[in-house]
Parts: C-alpha cells; sequence; structure tokens
C-alpha cells in the first residue's frame, strides 16, 4: 500500500487529478443544463469518456511506465498557461474555460512534440505570432481573422497594407516575434529528454478529458475555438483562409462564364451614330449615402453636388455586399444578390452591359484607379466586365489625374457616342486621396493603429475624400458641358467608422449582424444630366421624368444594369421593366434593408406632388438672376452643425477653377 501511495505521488498523481478534475467538471456541466432538455446522444459519446478511463487505468496499471514525471507535468502546465494567456487570453472568460482549454492545451503540447520533435516549433512559433496579432486586431479594430479579412488581404494594394505598417504595430510585431521565440525556446529545453511514448499517452489522456469537459458543458457555454485552443483555432483559421481562396475563385469564375448580352438580339430606336451623347457610369468606393451633404450630412461634404439643379438623388439606395466586385457584376449585369444568394432569380444570366451599349453605337472606355496594376480578383472581374473598352487608363495617384484623360478622349471624339466606366479609389482605405495640405476637414489622418482613440481624425480624412470626389464630379461635368450627357453615380459598398459598432468592413466577419442590416449598405447614388439630353428626343425627357420622380423610392444596386437600358432605349430580352427607374412600372427594392431611416428622404408631406397632365417634362432650371449658392452653403438646418463641426472647404487653385457645370 505504502509502495502504491508512493507511486502515485512520483507518477500518477497528476493524472489522478486530472480525472478527478474531469469528473467534477462533468458534473458541474450537466447540472448547469436547462431542464427539461434533450440531450440526444449516440455510440460516439461514450467513446470520449471511455478512452479517458481506459487511458487512466492504463498508466496506473503499468506502474507509471508511460507517464510522464510529475516534475515535468507541472512545468507543462505553467508552460500551457502561459502560452494561454499570450495567445487565447479570452480562455479564462467564464469560470469552467481555464481547466478545459489548460487540459488541452497541455495535450497539444505532448502530441505536437511526441509526433514532431523540434520541428513542433516550426508550428508555434508562427502559430502564436498569428494568435497575437489576432489579439492586437481585436482590440484595435474589434475584428479578428475571419474569410472577410483574409478574403480583403488577399486583395489590399501596398497602399492599404501601408496604412497598417505604421511604426507602433511595427514594434509591437518586433516585440510579439521576440516574445514567442524565448517561449518556444523555453518549451524546447523543457521538452527535451521526455519519452515520446509517454508524451503521447499523457497527450491522449489529456486531449481526451478536455473534450469530455467541453461537451458536458450546455451549448451556451461551450466555446471550441477558445476552450480546445490550439487544434480548434487551427481548424477555424484553415477554415477560414479556405473559404476566402473559394469566395475569390468564384466570384471570379462567375465573371468569367457570363455570356455577353449582345450576343442576343437586341434594338434601340433612340440613339443615333452621331447624337454624341455621353454616358458616363461611375462606380465609386465606399461612399455611405449618410456621409453625403446632398442627404442632409452636418458637414458640406458635396458643396459642387448639392448645388446643381438637374442632379437626380436617391438618398435610400442599398448595396448588395461589401466587396467591390460582387458589386460591380451586380452593377453592371441583371444580377441582383452577391453569389452566395441561392434565392431563384438572384444570380447574373448574362454579361456587362457595356456590351450591349457597344453594340448600339457607344465607344466605352474605363478609366481605373491604381488598383489594376494587381493581377489578383479585382483586376480580373473588373478586366472581364469592361473587355469591350476601346482602351482602358489608369490613374496610379490621385484621381484627379483621369480628368486629363477624359479630355483628351473627348476631344478625339467629338461627335461619336461614348460610353464611360470609371471606377476609382475614392473613399476606399486608407482615405487618403484628398489635399493634405489644405484639407477640408482638419486634423485629417487615416491612423489605424487605434481607430477609436483617433476617430475625429480618421472621420476627417474619409470626410475630405468624399469632399475631394465632389471637385472629381465637377470637373469631369465641366468637360460634358454643352453636349448630351448622363453621369450616373453609384457606390460600391459602405464603410464603417464606428457606425453600427464596426471598423473597417472586416468587422463584419465577427459581427452577428447582417451586412443589409447595418447603416454601411446605405450608399451614395445620383444623377446628372444635361439639357442637351432631353433635347434629343421626348424619350429620354420621359425618362429623366420618371427618374425624379422616383427619388424617395428605396433602391439598389439591382436597378442600375435596366434603367440604363430603358434610359436609352435598348429593347432585350434581359430588360426588366420593374427594375427600370425610367420606367413607371418600377417596383422599389423590397429586400432586407436597415431599420433606421434613410438619411434625405422628406416627409410623406413633402414629397412633390405628380406634375399636371401637359406640365413641361424638363427638370427646372435656376431663375434668371438668382444668385449662385456660396461654396461651404448646407441646408439651413444643417447650418448650426457645420459652423461647429467643420471648417469651409478648399477652393480648387485658380488654375483648375472653372465655372459650375450645367
Amino acid at each position: 500500500m505504502r509502495e502504491f501511495g508512493a507511486l502515485l505521488r512520483n507518477r500518477c498523481s497528476f493524472a489522478a487529478v486530472l480525472v478527478v478534475f474531469t469528473l467534477l467538471h462533468v458534473v458541474v456541466g450537466l447540472l448547469l443544463w436547462e431542464l427539461p432538455f434533450a440531450f440526444e446522444v449516440g455510440w460516439w459519446f461514450w467513446i470520449a469518456p471511455a478512452a479517458a478511463v481506459l487511458t487512466a487505468l492504463s498508466a496506473l496499471l503499468l506502474r507509471g511506465r508511460y507517464m510522464p514525471p510529475q516534475g515535468f507535468l507541472w512545468r507543462l502546465l505553467l508552460i500551457t498557461l502561459v502560452f494561454n494567456l499570450v495567445g487565447n487570453p479570452m480562455f479564462c472568460a467564464s469560470p469552467l474555460a481555464p481547466g478545459v482549454a489548460l487540459l488541452m492545451g497541455m495535450g497539444a503540447i505532448c502530441l505536437l512534440w511526441a509526433l514532431l520533435g523540434r520541428l513542433s516549433a516550426v508550428f508555434w512559433v508562427p502559430f502564436v505570432f498569428v494568435e497575437m496579432a489576432q489579439i492586437v486586431a481585436f482590440f484595435q479594430y474589434g475584428t479578428r481573422f475571419n474569410s472577410l479579412v483574409l478574403a480583403e488581404s488577399l486583395e489590399a494594394s501596398p497602399e492599404e497594407i501601408m496604412a497598417y505598417v505604421n511604426p507602433v504595430n511595427v514594434i509591437l510585431a518586433c516585440l510579439a516575434l521576440a516574445l514567442v521565440v524565448v517561449l518556444v525556446r523555453w518549451l524546447c529545453r523543457t521538452m527535451r529528454g521526455q519519452s515520446r511514448l509517454s508524451l503521447l499517452c499523457f497527450g491522449t489522456l489529456s486531449c481526451t478529458l478536455a473534450q469530455v469537459c467541453e461537451v458536458a458543458l450546455p451549448p451556451h457555454h461551450q466555446s471550441a475555438e477558445q476552450h480546445l485552443w490550439p487544434f480548434c483555432e487551427v481548424v477555424y483559421l484553415c477554415d477560414s483562409y479556405q473559404e476566402a481562396i473559394e469566395h475569390n475563385i468564384a466570384v471570379v469564375s462567375l465573371a468569367e462564364g457570363l455570356t455577353s448580352p449582345a450576343d442576343e438580339p437586341s434594338s434601340c430606336e433612340f440613339v443615333h451614330p452621331d447624337s454624341g451623347i455621353v454616358f458616363v457610369l461611375h462606380i465609386g468606393e465606399s461612399v455611405r449615402a449618410d456621409a453625403m451633404s446632398i442627404n442632409g450630412y452636418g458637414r458640406d461634404t458635396t458643396p459642387w453636388l448639392r448645388r446643381q439643379p438637374r442632379v437626380i438623388n436617391f438618398p435610400d439606395c442599398i448595396s448588395c455586399v461589401a466587396d467591390t466586385c460582387q458589386a460591380q457584376i451586380v452593377l453592371l449585369t441583371d444580377a441582383r444578390r452577391g453569389i452566395h444568394d441561392a434565392t431563384p432569380g438572384m444570380q447574373p444570366t448574362t454579361g456587362s452591359v457595356l456590351d450591349l451599349l457597344h453594340k448600339h453605337g457607344f465607344e466605352v472606355f474605363s478609366f481605373f484607379g491604381q488598383r489594376c496594376g494587381q493581377q489578383l480578383k479585382y483586376d480580373r472581374v473588373v478586366r472581364i466586365l469592361t473587355r469591350i473598352s476601346t482602351e482602358r487608363f489608369n490613374a496610379p495617384g490621385s484621381p484627379w489625374e483621369a480628368v486629363p484623360q477624359i479630355k483628351r478622349v473627348l476631344d478625339e471624339h467629338p461627335g461619336e457616342n461614348l460610353a464611360f466606366f470609371v471606377n476609382n479609389e475614392g473613399s476606399h482605405t486608407p482615405f487618403s486621396h484628398f489635399d493634405h495640405d489644405n484639407p477640408p476637414f482638419a486634423p485629417a489622418n487615416a491612423d489605424f493603429q487605434n481607430p477609436e482613440a483617433h476617430a475625429d481624425e480618421i472621420r476627417n480624412a474619409y470626410d475630405s475624400t468624399i469632399h475631394y470626389t465632389d471637385e472629381y464630379w465637377r470637373r469631369v461635368c465641366e468637360l460634358l458641358k454643352g453636349r448630351p450627357f448622363v453621369y450616373l453615380y453609384v457606390s460600391d459598398h459602405g464603410e464603417y467608422l464606428g457606425q453600427d459598432g464596426i471598423w473597417g468592413r472586416g468587422g463584419l466577419g465577427n459581427s452577428k449582424m447582417s451586412y443589409l442590416k447595418t447603416t454601411g449598405c446605405r450608399v451614395g447614388m445620383f444623377v446628372i444630366t444635361s439639357p442637351e439630353l432631353e433635347a434629343l428626343h421626348p424619350h429620354f425627357a420621359e425618362a429623366i421624368r420618371q427618374l425624379q420622380s422616383h427619388t424617395q423610392m428605396t433602391v439598389a444596386q439591382e436597378h442600375v444594369f435596366h434603367t440604363i437600358l430603358g434610359l436609352f432605349g435598348i429593347e432585350t430580352k434581359f430588360y426588366n421593366p420593374e427594375l427600370d427607374l425610367c420606367n413607371p412600372q418600377v417596383r422599389p427594392y423590397e429586400g432586407e434593408k436597415p431599420d433606421v431611416p434613410a438619411p434625405g428622404l422628406k416627409a410623406p408631406a413633402e414629397q412633390p406632388a405628380e406634375p399636371a397632365e401637359g406640365a413641361s417634362d424638363a427638370l427646372p432650371e435656376p431663375e434668371a438672376g438668382a444668385a449662385p449658392a456660396a461654396e461651404g452653403d448646407v441646408p439651413a438646418a444643417d447650418a448650426a452643425d457645420v459652423a461647429e463641426s467643420s471648417p469651409a472647404p478648399a477652393e480648387p487653385s485658380p488654375a483648375e477653377s472653372t465655372a459650375a457645370a450645367s
């Protein structure tokens, strides 16, 4: 009996403690279940406890020959605790969690060393470093490495990456890497000389007991990624990476598989070869509807746009998904939702509307930002959708650099019908496209080291990019003055600067909210037309009148494809009048959307009445002799807010200044 007691103290006391702890944990876990409950288990449920009991009894019967020494096990417990504190701090979030996490961690260390020996360091160094990076990302941006974050990271441009490569993050990364190396060296010294067979036995016992403890907990107490760390976390990261890759491949494959709508019969009776029409389809970047002063935002972010008498603004426009490529597919084809929506009729059946415009007399030109220099998903998708373009242009620096490119095309094609596809960075992360020497809203700095601590500076930078884009609209429309033109702008998705409790779109991957229930899914959308277009044919005047009558309707990106067809009178089997904003039969968007009312919508009493029969279809022009609104003016309701929250927007230089278009 004395020899048996000494045996327990020297070899198996630790294993006995583990078995007793597991039994107590299972009892406590079962007591937490709400009664009555239906707990259906199969034969597989009894494998884990049976294996645990058999392993413990085998170790005792073999007099501890295949169990590590007790002193080593206590050191192993300490190492496991430190590893969890460094890479999995949420393991102690609930009273029952630490024991399960420590059991699994000890088992994982032993199993990996038994199978790989020193090579297990090749796993631990990058894994713990990634886990520490996740912790920093969670506390700074409220997100971890999910499939959305990884998909965006794979598509990130060097400029976007450098927004996060600041001195503080570099120092943190170096310190984290040094700490990981020290911990792994400590682990290797501790594991040196231990029998791999004993480590295998103990690792199996420990992991099995951890699984038993986790299964015994009620579902609302279970958290495999935290309690069964690191194995479940490795599975989660691998699944996220695989999902990101599969998502990117699926989007590209979808675009590549679309056939051109120009291959099918179609007709257009209102556009003639010598009409000289210029159609601009500008897909913006990350512009929220509630960040535009034309929609009532307190800062005058869109001073030029707000003053235009011929602007047709849609304050309640819903974007389909928080992904540029999927949004472009929806905007340019007859798709209605993202690629993961399996509802019948939501996926595209044909290719780009630009092909139809080219078929019916439009010369197509595409103007991109610097991201088209990549060879990743975005560039492949957008090049497929714009492959009919006669020429593609890139503006690698400021989007304003595209203005001379547009002017050159206009000068070279004075009487031709032209279709311009524009997609530049605009308000995309890292919010750098504005005049940094004279920002409209200062101080402006997109410091992503700790966004909540620099929230005002980041929002200033974001608002300044919209002000900058407003100047881009002015310059392009000034070039188009005197020609029949249509400028259709719609953003691909919104952005999150703390709204809905999210910083950055990557936070959506961890949010329980659907993208379409967040305020970030509402994006800027408007149409500007010239009087010369209405003069070409009564069809255009009626189409514009219909557009104006639907501004208070909830619209979506799915309306754009059909609205373009309806605007130019293109008849094709892919046209749906219920999605054409130029058609009186149009139906509003009826899908999921935020519960918060859209900014800029008028109260029912304020909505304009239908024009009387025989009234002019032309849009109202400014009154003769009326003084133009001054730069920086906002609606009276917002004047006080602007005076308090924003400086006067910077005026363009004299060399750049011209009179307002239209």
